[in-house]
């Protein structure tokens, strides 16, 4: 399993990190890698290298936003299984809507409680082939 956290905040990432760190250890899975990204234009060029099962993905970046990641990941077939959960302030229902409309698999809103982000991950990795 191949998680890719893509956030221009390095606190944030590393908060991302630890926690699915340990939610991976507790499931199923057991094993994952976790990539870091601080925006969305390497976040591309991580997908071009690395096969990402699930992408936790922030709104509101330089250089290239989620929403534009969200459009160029669904855009290309080799990646449209990447799983993708919006992980943002961005927390109108208007917003949400938007980003499920474009792609996204999941939603969460900052600041995250541990469990919410366990709850969301849960949920998508249920569905996903081991």
């Amino acid at each position: 399993m191949n998680i890719l956290i893509v956030d221009d905040s390095k606190i944030v990432r590393r908060v991302l990190t630890n926690t699915v760190t340990r939610f991976f250890k507790k499931s199923d899975w057991k094993e994952c890698n976790i990539y870091e990204a601080e925006d969305g234009v390497f976040a591309m060029e991580m997908m071009k290298n690395q096969k990402i099962d699930i992408m936790l993905l922030d709104w509101n970046m330089p250089n290239m936003t989620g929403e534009e990641v969200v459009s160029a990941v669904r855009a290309n077939k080799e990646w449209n299984k990447t799983r993708i959960i919006m992980a943002t302030t961005e927390g109108s229902k208007e917003s949400v809507l938007k980003m499920i409309k474009k792609g996204a698999n999941g939603y969460m809103v900052k600041p995250f409680q541990e469990e919410a982000i366990f709850n969301t991950l849960e949920n998508i990795t249920a569905r996903m082939p081991k």
